[in-house]
C-alpha cells in the first residue's frame, strides 16, 4: 500500500545563513541548473506567517496553485473595511527556491561542499536577472544557474530599518564549478523543486480555513 507523500518542512534540506547579533551575515553559493525534467532552475511559492495572540499560523497559500485562499479571502475583507494593519500583517509572502552549492559558508563550515535548498526573496531573484538581462549595454549577460558558464554569489546580508537587505550581495566572475567529475557529482545531489509546490504540499481550502478561523476565533473569544 502506497503512503501518503510526505510534506516538507521549511527547514528541510535548506541553507540558511547564519547572522550575528547585529543581522548581517556572508556566504558563497552557487545556483544550480534545474532538476532533470523540470523546466526551471526555481519555483516561486506563496505562504502566510504571522501570529495571533502568540500563535502562529504558517501554512503554504493555495494561490501557488491558483486556488482560492481562505486567509487572502479574509485579508481582503480586512483591508475593504479599513483594517489595513492586520491585513498587512497576515498577507502571503512571495520567495522563490532554488538548488544551490555552499562554496564557502565561514561561521558554519560543515555546509561546505553540500548541494541545500535556498528560499530567496525578490530582491535576490532581481540580481538573477539582471545578470542573465543586464541593465547596461557594457554588463555581459551572464546565466547564473549554469554549471559551466555560471559565477559564483557571494551572500551578503544587512539589517536595514528592521528588515534584511540583500543590497550588497553580488556575482564573481563566471567560472565553471570544478571538472567535469565534481560537476556531475554536484548536480547528482539535486533536489526537485516541482516537489515542493506539488499538491500534497498544501493545505485543502476546508482544512485551511478551519484552522484560521480556530485561531482568530480564539482571538477574539480570549
Amino acid at each position: 500500500m502506497q503512503g501518503t507523500p510526505a510534506v516538507k518542512k521549511d527547514s528541510d534540506g535548506h541553507f540558511q545563513p547564519y547572522l550575528d547579533n547585529n543581522g548581517n551575515g556572508s556566504a558563497v553559493l552557487r545556483f544550480l541548473p534545474a532538476f532533470p525534467g523540470e523546466d526551471f532552475p526555481f519555483v516561486r511559492i506563496w505562504n502566510h506567517a504571522f501570529q495571533v495572540d502568540g500563535k502562529w499560523l504558517i501554512d503554504n497559500c493555495p494561490t501557488t496553485l491558483n486556488r482560492p485562499c481562505p486567509v487572502c479571502e479574509s485579508n481582503t475583507a480586512l483591508w475593504n473595511k479599513g483594517n489595513k494593519d492586520v491585513a498587512s500583517i497576515r498577507k502571503r509572502k512571495m520567495n522563490y527556491i532554488s538548488n544551490v552549492l555552499v562554496v564557502r559558508d565561514p561561521k558554519q563550515p560543515e555546509n561546505e561542499g553540500k548541494v541545500m535548498l535556498f528560499k530567496y526573496g525578490v530582491k535576490i531573484f532581481d540580481k538573477l536577472k539582471d545578470a542573465i538581462d543586464p541593465q547596461f549595454p557594457d554588463v555581459l549577460p551572464m546565466d547564473p544557474f549554469d554549471a559551466y558558464e555560471g559565477a559564483n554569489f557571494r551572500l551578503r546580508i544587512t539589517m536595514n530599518s528592521g528588515f534584511r537587505d540583500y543590497g550588497k550581495s553580488s556575482f564573481d566572475e563566471p567560472s565553471a564549478i570544478g571538472n567535469e567529475d565534481r560537476i556531475a557529482s554536484v548536480l547528482d545531489q539535486r533536489q526537485s523543486l516541482v516537489e515542493i509546490i506539488a499538491p500534497h504540499q498544501f493545505k485543502d481550502y476546508d482544512e485551511l480555513k478551519e484552522k484560521f478561523d480556530r485561531l482568530v476565533g480564539a482571538a477574539k473569544a480570549a
